[in-house]
């Protein structure tokens, strides 16, 4: 039997196709065509989300009687532009029962005692985030890009996108990082650390104007926090209290001090795509990047990953691939792979269990 596990790539030099799309809803442009170069900066599609129409019951918020009576009472007119908590309408702008906006947007009707107000269009630039060449161009939606350069896959992010210069913590970690405002190494820059992220982590974050970090893992009690921080959180290897794998950071550390897309996506639960880190490499290399394989077969000797408990976020070799079920500690009898961790200690874990460390 061929087994095909989920892959996530760690390469140091492989060739990268990245998908630039807009949200389905949105109308867009795209005015870059097929076998361009683009730049990591460079817009690679334009677009608008429609915007909503919203619906404020201003005659029962100001108890009125009448319809009618709201039109005496109004501080704006259809077709003018209100900020968020702008005064609508009331007796006095200043106090009292007043109606005011829940967002920016233009005043499109007052009717029949209820304001209708149209939320001002998200205006969407999405750069290409890769240095690259355009291999596809679908019109109105997107763009397909083929670069070369590292390539990181991890395994949560809270769906923040950034792209920066990635440091190392300094020693003694995140909280070492010093605020004094001489100190600008980690302003606006995106931090590795191999500790567990803790809520003093964020707050460092905050604090030091840092616009990312990328940890090996948190507790899950964090994650509203991680949703809701303006910065980029990238877990390598989940929640829980995880360490990062002595190889990703060594691999890590050649990419100190250089340029990356952090795209810390957060996939659904039937999505097979990762968040990840693409390094723009900027020197040529004398061998050619390596192109990934995502039909990539199980097999003895190779590197994989445990993504499950007991034994989660550790790194082992594939020593044999037995053809029969194993029974486990628990009793349950599934195909299992015999591998050695990188502690030593041999072990079979099922096969459902296993990741590939593609490279």
């Amino acid at each position: 039997m061929t087994y095909y596990p989920d892959q996530r790539f760690a390469s140091e030099y492989a060739v990268i196709r990245r998908e630039v799309m807009l949200p389905e809803l949105a109308t867009g442009t795209i005015r870059i065509t097929e076998g361009k170069k683009v730049d990591v900066r460079d817009v690679a599609a334009q677009g608008v989300m429609p915007s909503r129409h919203i619906i404020i019951d201003a005659m029962d918020i100001l108890g009125l009687r009448k319809p009618e009576e709201l039109l005496g009472l109004m501080q704006v007119e259809p077709g003018d532009t209100v900020e968020d908590q702008d005064v609508l309408a009331g007796k006095n702008p200043k106090r009292g029962k007043r109606v005011f906006a829940p967002v920016r947007g233009i005043v499109a009707r007052v009717d029949n005692g209820r304001i209708i107000l149209q939320e001002m269009p998200e205006i969407l630039n999405l750069e290409a985030g890769v240095r690259g060449r355009v291999v596809r161009v679908e019109p109105g939606r997107g763009l397909v890009i083929e670069a070369s350069g590292g390539q990181i896959q991890g395994v949560w992010g809270n769906n923040r996108r950034v792209i920066s210069v990635m440091r190392m913590e300094p020693d003694g970690g995140l909280k070492n990082i010093e605020s004094d405002d001489l100190d600008l190494r980690y302003k606006g820059v995106v931090v590795i650390t191999q500790n567990t992220l803790t809520m003093r982590s964020f707050e460092v974050m905050h604090d030091r104007n840092l616009v990312g970090i990328i940890a090996p893992s948190m507790d899950v009690s964090l994650m509203d926090i991680a949703l809701n921080s303006t910065g980029a959180i990238f877990l390598t290897e989940g929640f829980g209290d995880m360490r990062m794998s002595r190889a990703l950071f060594t691999l890590f550390e050649k990419f100190n001090e250089q340029q990356i897309t952090l795209d810390a996506y957060m996939p659904g639960r039937w999505e097979n795509r990762y968040p990840e880190i693409v390094i723009n490499r900027t020197t040529r290399e004398e061998s050619p990047p390596r192109r990934p394989n995502p039909l990539l077969a199980l097999r003895s000797t190779m590197t994989i990953r445990v993504s499950r408990e007991p034994y989660a976020g550790q790194t082992a070799k594939v020593v044999e691939i037995p053809k029969l079920p194993v029974q486990l500690d628990n009793g349950l009898r599934v195909l299992c792979a015999k591998v050695e961790l990188s502690t030593g200690e041999v072990v079979f874990v099922p096969l459902s269990n296993i990741e590939i460390l593609g490279r």
